[in-house]
């Protein structure tokens, strides 16, 4: 037969337990900052059809219109070249062309 009474204070003593140790690691643990945010820009004259879709604002028809152009011009020289795209002002900010890229 199970008592209950011992069987709930086994349990809250659990879970504080697990609360205290999930704290600890909270304070302990700090995240490296090894990246910059011009380290995870994606480089527009490089990049897949996979990588593209990854860039936020960038959907499938708009990486297929980057590649096509990408095929026509050869590569981007600057960011003057991608204005005509759309949501070109939202993904702007994810993306390195021409001398910024890398």
């Amino acid at each position: 037969m199970i008592d209950y009474e011992i069987f709930s204070k086994q349990k809250l003593a659990l879970i504080i337990l697990v609360s205290f140790l999930l704290l600890i690691s909270f304070l302990i643990y700090k995240p490296s900052r090894e990246y910059k945010k011009e380290d995870l820009l994606v480089d527009i004259n490089k990049a897949t059809y996979i990588e593209l879709i990854k860039v936020p604002y960038i959907g499938e028809k708009t990486a297929e219109k980057i590649i096509k152009l990408r095929e026509e011009k050869g590569y981007f020289n600057s960011i003057e070249d991608l204005k005509k795209i759309r949501n070109f002002k939202r993904f702007k900010y994810y993306i390195k062309v021409g001398k910024d890229a890398s």
